[in-house]
C-alpha cells in the first residue's frame, strides 16, 4: 500500500494537482485524527476520514467537470459554503466518533435491564408454580 501511495502521488501531484491541492487542504481534519488518536487501530482517523471524505468528493468531482482549471479551483477554495461542508462533515465524524461508546453503553445498560426484569418474572413464574423450594438459599440476596 505504501509503494503505491508513492507511486499514485506523485503522478497525481503531476498530472492532477489542483485536485491534490484541494484534497491536502480538505482532509486536514483526517491528519490531525490521525496524529492525536494514541491508539494502534486508529478509529477516530476511520471515523472522521469517512464523513470527511463524503464532504470532499462533491467538491472534487466539481473541480473534475469544471475542468481541472485554476479558476475552478479558486471558486471552491474562496467559497465558504464549501469548506462549511467538508470540514462540517468531518465534525460530524468527531462527533460520531464521540457520541458512539456513551450510545452503545446506555443500550446496553438498557437490554441489560430489561433481560433482567425478564428474568426476574420468569423467577415468579417458576415460584408460583413450584414453590419456594426451588429457590437456593444463597439466591434470594439477589
Amino acid at each position: 500500500m505504501a509503494l503505491l501511495a508513492w507511486i499514485i502521488v506523485p503522478i497525481l501531484m503531476v498530472f492532477a494537482w489542483k485536485v491534490a491541492i484541494l484534497v491536502t487542504l480538505g482532509m486536514l481534519p483526517t491528519l490531525v485524527a490521525l496524529i492525536i488518536d494514541r491508539r494502534p487501530e486508529k478509529y477516530a482517523a476511520y471515523c472522521v476520514g469517512g464523513f470527511n471524505l463524503c464532504g470532499l468528493v462533491p467538491w472534487v468531482v466539481k473541480l473534475f467537470v469544471d475542468g481541472q482549471t485554476g479558476i475552478a479551483l479558486q471558486h471552491i477554495m474562496i467559497n465558504p459554503f464549501s469548506w462549511l461542508v467538508i470540514y462540517g462533515a468531518a465534525a460530524i465524524g468527531w462527533l460520531v466518533f464521540s457520541w458512539t461508546p456513551e450510545l452503545v453503553l446506555r443500550m446496553t445498560a438498557f437490554r441489560d435491564r430489561q433481560e433482567i426484569s425478564s428474568l426476574q418474572k420468569r423467577q415468579e413464574t417458576l415460584v408460583e408454580e413450584w414453590g419456594p423450594d426451588i429457590i437456593p438459599p444463597r439466591a434470594e440476596e439477589f
